[in-house]
């Protein structure tokens, strides 16, 4: 039975996969005693238990049944480790995320793991934190895990990535021309957003943008601006230096004055929404009677807020499985077309935006 790990790599203690049972290397090397004692009990031959633990030719169902009940018998778990140095493929992929308590962050992370075990991969998990230092240094463990290939989710230190020699597929940002990159339209959702706002009568609009280190912002921001202009409407826009650490977002929402005299306001992720809404409930204004008020990401918090956050949907799950089924395409030797992809994104409606009539 195929079985999945998700591995966290904390900084700087570092916690890593531990395989229980006994072990098939030894110092380096293949313990071949392992393979002779199930060779022996199963009564199949030790290139065949070999072929069939490492995944490297055929076996027929029967000698897998009869391999697989010698396996159960000894208490048998292979290494990865020394499957990756004997095979060249480890059948692990790791998944950088810059914070695991964003809620879209966590929902990616679990899509992929799904995706990871239905194609038979083990996930490591990566938290870089948007630490840039932490990022790097999970670059160099992985690789002397010899992980078979990374998702590198929203990089910030895109050189270390250059000549890795593993492949990389990259979620929002843009690593080199060699790396794909996967991400949601974050343009025309900006432009979803606007569109929705003007249509519910909004006009003395703002939009609440993220740092503009992160490409994602940057793309809903201009798709937002440029749905402005095309409609003459001059819109007022704050930059955030956070994206999810909710006292920083706090803190920045206490340099907007006026913040009630807006009747639209458009903000970069769901959990800078939500607390956009608490400071707006706290000041007694009506939502969305008085402000109409729109996240990006469509994260489960949405649903839970009172009232019901409208916003722009990411498919997480899409956008997760892509991801790895670009990523494993290359770990297996196809050669797949340097090209970004971008899944498209919708308006979600509900309880903080007005009806059309």
């Amino acid at each position: 039975m195929l079985h999945t790990y998700i591995v966290f790599f904390y900084w700087p203690y570092m916690k890593h996969v531990t395989y229980m049972g006994k072990p098939i290397h030894k110092k380096g090397g293949i313990n071949m005693s392992n393979i002779r004692e199930i060779a022996e009990r199963a009564g199949i031959s030790i290139a065949t238990v070999s072929r069939y633990l490492n995944d490297t030719g055929y076996v027929s169902d029967e000698a897998k049944a009869k391999i697989q009940e010698a396996i159960d018998e000894v208490g048998y778990t292979p290494n990865a480790l020394a499957r990756a140095i004997f095979t060249k493929n480890s059948k692990t992929i790791a998944l950088m995320i810059p914070e695991i308590t964003n809620p879209f962050f966590s929902q990616m992370a679990t899509a992929v793991e799904e995706y990871s075990n239905k194609m038979g991969y083990t996930l490591f998990l990566c938290n870089t934190e948007d630490n840039k230092e932490k990022e790097a240094e999970y670059i160099e463990v992985l690789k002397s895990y010899r992980v078979a290939g990374i998702i590198a989710s929203r990089t910030q230190c895109k050189e270390k990535y250059q000549n890795i020699q593993i492949p990389v597929v990259s979620f929002e940002n843009h690593i080199s021309p060699s790396v794909i990159t996967v991400s949601s339209d974050n343009y025309n959702g900006g432009k979803i957003a606007f569109d929705h706002l003007y249509e519910n009568g909004c006009r003395r609009i703002l939009h609440i943008k993220g740092p503009r280190i992160f490409e994602a912002t940057e793309m809903r921001c201009k798709g937002f601006s440029d749905a402005a202009k095309g409609k003459g409407l001059q819109i007022d826009i704050v930059e955030f230096e956070t994206d999810f650490k909710v006292k920083m977002i706090e803190k920045n929402l206490n340099t907007i004055k006026g913040l009630e005299n807006y009747d639209g306001i458009f903000v970069f992720n769901d959990i800078a929404a939500a607390t956009v809404m608490k400071r707006l409930i706290e000041n007694d204004i009506d939502i969305p009677g008085q402000i109409q008020i729109m996240g990006f990401d469509d994260s489960f918090i949405g649903e839970l807020l009172h009232p019901s956050l409208t916003t722009i949907r990411q498919p997480i799950e899409e956008i997760g499985s892509l991801a790895v089924e670009l990523l494993i395409r290359q770990i297996e030797g196809e050669k797949v077309p340097i090209e970004d992809r971008s899944i498209e994104t919708k308006l979600i409606q509900r309880e903080t935006t007005l009806k059309k009539i």
